[in-house]
C-alpha cells in the first residue's frame, strides 16, 4: 500500500455544513469508514485518503465510458440545454466537471458561450480536439480565477460529491454566478425512497469517489451558508437530487457585474 493510502496518513474533518466534530459510524466499504453528522445528518468518508490519491481515480480515463456513449449523451445534454434555456435564454455557461463537452457542445449550438472546467486530461482532450471547444481548462474550478459574476448558466452534474472542499467549492460558484444566473445541480439522494436500506448497498456509494452523500436538506443548508438557495427541485424516480439554484438575493445587480456579452476571459 501506498504510505499515503495508509490510513494513519488519511484526513480526519469536521463537518463543511455545521462544522461539527462528532460523527456516527455507518459502515466500512472499500477500506473507508462512513460517518454520519450528529449535527446535521450528512453523511461523509471520514477520515480519508489525501485528495493528491484521491485525484487519481479521474485522470486515468474516466471519461472513457462517456465517451463510448457519445450520441446519447449529446441527446441528453441537448434535453437539459433546452429545460435550462428556457430560464436563461442566452450568455456564458460553464459545466464544471465538463467531462468530454456533450452539455457544451449541447449549450453551443443553442446559442450559450461555453467554457468548461474538468480534472480529467482525456475528458478535456476530447471536447477540445473532437468538438473544437476552446474554453475548455483542466483543473479545478477554484484554480480557474474566472471574473465576479462572468457565467450565466452553470452546471453541476453528478459533481459536488467528488469536491474535496464543499465551502471553497460554493464559495466559488456563487462568485462566478452573475446576478441573476442559475445554477442546475445533481448529486445522488440519500434520503430518496428508492435509495436502499442498509446503505452500503447502494450503488452509489463509491470509496474514494463519492466524498459526500447529501438529502435535499443538507444541500439546501451548505448552499444558503454561501447566499445561494433552491429555487426548484425536479421530481426524479431515481434516488438523485435535481435542483435549480440562484443567488438568495436573486436579481439584486452588484457593482463590477460583468453583462452578457462581455469576452475579457477567453483562451486565445
Amino acid at each position: 500500500m501506498n504510505a499515503s493510502r495508509s490510513p494513519e496518513n488519511w484526513q480526519q474533518l469536521s463537518c463543511p455544513i455545521c462544522e461539527g466534530v462528532a460523527f456516527t459510524r455507518l459502515f466500512e466499504k472499500g477500506g473507508e469508514p462512513f460517518v454520519r453528522c450528529n449535527g446535521c445528518t450528512l453523511i461523509m468518508i471520514n477520515p480519508r485518503p489525501l485528495y493528491s490519491d484521491i485525484i487519481h481515480t479521474y485522470t486515468h480515463g474516466y471519461s472513457t465510458h462517456y465517451i463510448d456513449k457519445h450520441e446519447k449523451k449529446l441527446r441528453r445534454a441537448g434535453k437539459m440545454v433546452r429545460r435550462l434555456s428556457g430560464i436563461v435564454p442566452r450568455g456564458r455557461w460553464l459545466d464544471i466537471g465538463c467531462s468530454a463537452g456533450f452539455t457544451l457542445q449541447a449549450a453551443r449550438a443553442a446559442g450559450f458561450d461555453p467554457y468548461g472546467v474538468e480534472v480529467d486530461p482525456l475528458g478535456v482532450k476530447y471536447a477540445t480536439e473532437v468538438f473544437g471547444l476552446k474554453n475548455i481548462f483542466l483543473g479545478s474550478l477554484e484554480e480557474q480565477n474566472f471574473p465576479d459574476g462572468f457565467f450565466d448558466v452553470i452546471t453541476v452534474v453528478e459533481v459536488i460529491e467528488h469536491v474535496p472542499n464543499l465551502n471553497r467549492f460554493c464559495a466559488e460558484m456563487k462568485r462566478v454566478l452573475s446576478p441573476t444566473g442559475i445554477i442546475y445541480l445533481t448529486t445522488p439522494d440519500v434520503a430518496h425512497w428508492r435509495t436502499p436500506k442498509p446503505l452500503h448497498r447502494w450503488e452509489a456509494i463509491l470509496p474514494s469517489q463519492h466524498l459526500y452523500y447529501f438529502s435535499k436538506d443538507t444541500l439546501q443548508r451548505l448552499l444558503e451558508k454561501h447566499g445561494l438557495k433552491i429555487v426548484k427541485k425536479r421530481f426524479n424516480l431515481k434516488p438523485g437530487i435535481k435542483v435549480n439554484v440562484t443567488h438568495a438575493d436573486h436579481g439584486h445587480q452588484h457593482p463590477g457585474a460583468f453583462k452578457s456579452g462581455d469576452n475579457r476571459f477567453v483562451r486565445e
